[in-house]
């Protein structure tokens, strides 16, 4: 008999943040569904996660309340105010039916009183004037700068803050959905939330966040309202800048894709754009939390279960993408995941689809003399679900 141990998710096993793949390929193919190292039930191919994502039967978690039963330990013994709670007691990923429905609606007519093109168009040509006569780049920096330069516009972030300070303060916030998180940099995620709440003095999109709220009946506090302008500010952020730093990472790469970036029409490069959002999957896991028992796949599943949902394995998996572990520019149709699906599909989807449409001519034609640079590896934080670079180097040909 065969006693050699079944597979096991485990990020934290060797080369694992340097590249998941090999490990999630692993799972999928041996164990598609089981119970990874702290319990959890983990799945991973595409027609699970698809399901479980669409399926009516699952809430999101809270994570608000999950922290608010962490804050005790995470806290004691400081006097530092635990804010980690009420910093996320209105992230619209993890909120469930009314107050969910409500605040989509809420951010999305927000988000549609600016004229997305033109701040894109404009912070390019910013953009590249920065960059326009050094040799070596560090292509994180320059697609975080660029993202720094729309959000700076669209939330009316003070003069004052700088680029490094905001870039930080996005991370941060990331970092607080992820998972086994030590105690100590949940006091330092509690320390950015309360430094950001000074630096949306003069925002448009704060007022409209408060005039769509009230349309709807709806009294937001000052601090809903912070709750929700660090989740706008994150999302647009950090996704964007993660999606946009591998999509350049991959074309810089390959000549093939340089040059079907500079001589493609728009639909070539929607095609190519929804591709690049499969392969790199920034955002690599969502949770979904049944609301009773069930029976799934012959596994009985007891209520209030948390279940993990890999994006970026079913984004990978060959019964739903020939050759997935390849840039296909033109595949079609091409159903990925890496947005989430149901009732929680993201809802910056269309703006970083925006972006990506705006943005990506412009600055591949002014990084094409570009190559990744001989020797340097790329660094990549330390993160679970949310797959973050934090420095890629690229030199002048």
């Amino acid at each position: 008999m065969d006693r050699k141990p079944q597979i096991i998710w485990n990020p934290f096993s060797k080369g694992y943040f340097e590249n998941p793949y090999h490990h999630l390929e692993e799972c999928r193919e041996k164990r598609p569904i089981h119970k990874g190292i702290h319990n959890e039930l983990v799945f991973f191919e595409y027609k699970d996660v698809s399901k479980l994502l669409r399926s009516n039967d699952f809430v999101v978690s809270e994570l608000s309340e999950y922290l608010k039963k962490k804050e005790p330990y995470i806290f004691k013994n400081t006097n530092t105010c635990p804010y980690l709670s009420k910093g996320t007691q209105k992230w619209t990923m993890y909120l469930n039916n009314e107050a969910h429905k409500s605040m989509r609606a809420i951010m999305g007519k927000s988000f549609k009183e600016f004229d997305l093109s033109t701040i894109i168009e404009e912070s390019i040509i910013i953009l590249n004037e920065k960059y326009k006569n050094q040799t070596e780049i560090d292509l994180v920096n320059y697609c975080a700068y660029f993202i720094f330069l729309v959000t700076e516009r669209l939330f009316g972030i003070k003069d004052f803050e700088s680029f490094q300070h905001i870039k930080k303060y996005s991370n941060m916030l990331a970092r607080s959905q992820d998972i086994f998180v030590p105690k100590q940099i949940y006091q330092e995620i509690n320390s950015w939330f309360l430094w950001g709440k000074n630096i949306f003095q003069d925002s448009k999109y704060k007022e409209n966040i408060r005039f769509f709220a009230e349309q709807l009946g709806l009294q937001y506090t000052d601090e809903d309202i912070y709750s929700i302008m660090s989740i706008s500010v994150m999302a647009s952020f950090e996704t964007s800048k993660d999606n946009l730093t591998m999509a350049l990472f991959e074309i810089i790469k390959n000549k093939k894709l340089t040059d079907y970036v500079l001589n493609c029409n728009a639909k070539e490069l929607n095609l190519l754009i929804e591709e690049l959002f499969r392969f790199s999957s920034p955002l690599q896991y969502t949770v979904r939390v049944n609301k009773a028992p069930l029976e799934y796949n012959d596994i009985l599943i007891p209520a209030q279960s948390k279940l993990y949902l890999c994006l970026a394995s079913a984004n990978r998996d060959p019964q739903a993408f020939e050759k997935p572990n390849e840039i296909i520019p033109d595949r079609n149709p091409n159903e990925h995941l890496a947005f989430g699906g149901g009732n929680h599909f993201c809802l910056g989807a269309q703006i970083s689809r925006q972006e990506m449409r705006y943005c990506l001519k412009p600055m591949v034609t002014f990084l094409q003399k570009f190559s990744i640079k001989e020797g340097e590896q790329i660094k990549w934080a330390k993160q679970i679900f949310m797959r973050t670079a934090q420095s890629m180097p690229i030199k002048a040909d």
